[in-house]
């Protein structure tokens, strides 16, 4: 209940977005459902004919390994739109750095261009 309340708490503080709090809660199911029905590991082990303890290390394995894959696809989603933003950034600099003045070519020595607004032959 305390992990729920801190969940709770930092989505209104705007910490936490709605999509990883109800991951969070996804996440959380399990052991809220064993909290209800503490025997059903044991129930579901004795379904497969699996030892108690095999099965159960099998369930936590499987659970964090579900768990990792999740937040790793979250973590590559993340990576690949900072990347995406990190590019037009520079071409956005690029384009500002082309439009400054002191780079344009009358500046550099080079004639004006014919028919830029900017050269003294358009006057």
């Amino acid at each position: 209940m305390l992990l729920l309340l801190l969940a709770v708490r930092r989505l209104r503080t705007y910490r936490l977005k709605e999509r990883y709090a109800l991951l969070f809660l996804l996440i959380g199911l399990p052991f809220v459902g064993l909290a209800f029905w503490p025997q059903g590991v044991a129930w579901m082990a004795k379904q497969f004919s699996i030892q108690y303890n095999t099965f159960a290390l099998l369930c936590v394995s499987v659970f964090l390994f579900l768990a990792v894959f999740e937040l790793l696809t979250i973590v590559s989603m993340q990576d690949q739109k900072i990347n995406a933003l990190a590019q037009l950034v520079a071409i956005l600099m690029e384009k500002q750095k082309l439009a400054e003045p002191e780079h344009r070519p009358e500046h550099a020595g080079h004639p004006p261009v014919p028919g830029n607004a900017d050269s003294p032959q358009a006057v």
